[in-house]
């Protein structure tokens, strides 16, 4: 991974870890967020994935505000990503 990349992505965990220790207090059954990336093809390739505990909680999950709050974190970070580019599933 190249230098630049290096910093993007230790950015983005950052920002991500941070908003997990918030969600995990606010969200039912909310576990932790990661997420992959191809620098070659980057913003495009980001992806979030929102694990959960169960699939009862992550059926009645209001996916909106999480999807929201993703997007402004990254934003802070000048990263701008589609509400497709964030799932939910459920932790392996």
């Amino acid at each position: 991974m190249k230098k630049t990349a290096k910093k993007i992505d230790n950015s983005i965990c950052l920002a991500l870890t941070q908003l997990c220790e918030t969600k995990l207090k606010q969200v039912d059954g909310f576990q932790w967020i990661t997420h992959s990336v191809n620098y070659k093809q980057f913003p495009s390739s980001l992806l979030v994935t929102c694990l959960f505990d169960s699939a009862a909680n992550l059926a009645t999950i209001n996916e909106a505000p999480l999807r929201q709050a993703i997007q402004q974190a990254l934003a802070k970070l000048d990263i701008a990503i589609a509400p497709q580019q964030i799932s939910f599933d459920l932790q392996p």
